[in-house]
């Protein structure tokens, strides 16, 4: 969707994110330069990504038993 179109249209855009969980890509002389996506959708994408991020760093490291600490802390 051109910027200025959304501009426009700022109400009715956001309410199509928010109520339908589309993502909406803005262009700028027909190439996209930003995306408008609902709060949740991007707080699961970035819990994800530090998701990936920790295991990278921790390849290599034993597994936990997660029995033993439910175990001791439940």
């Amino acid at each position: 969707m051109p910027i200025t179109k959304a501009r426009i249209n700022l109400g009715a855009v956001v309410e199509r994110v928010r109520t339908k969980n589309e993502q909406i890509s803005l262009e700028k002389g027909g190439i996209a330069v930003a995306t408008i996506i609902n709060t949740e959708l991007l707080e699961d994408m970035q819990d994800a990504l530090d998701l990936m991020i920790a295991r990278e760093q921790n390849r290599g490291e034993p597994l936990t038993d997660w029995s033993l600490i439910r175990s001791k802390h439940v």
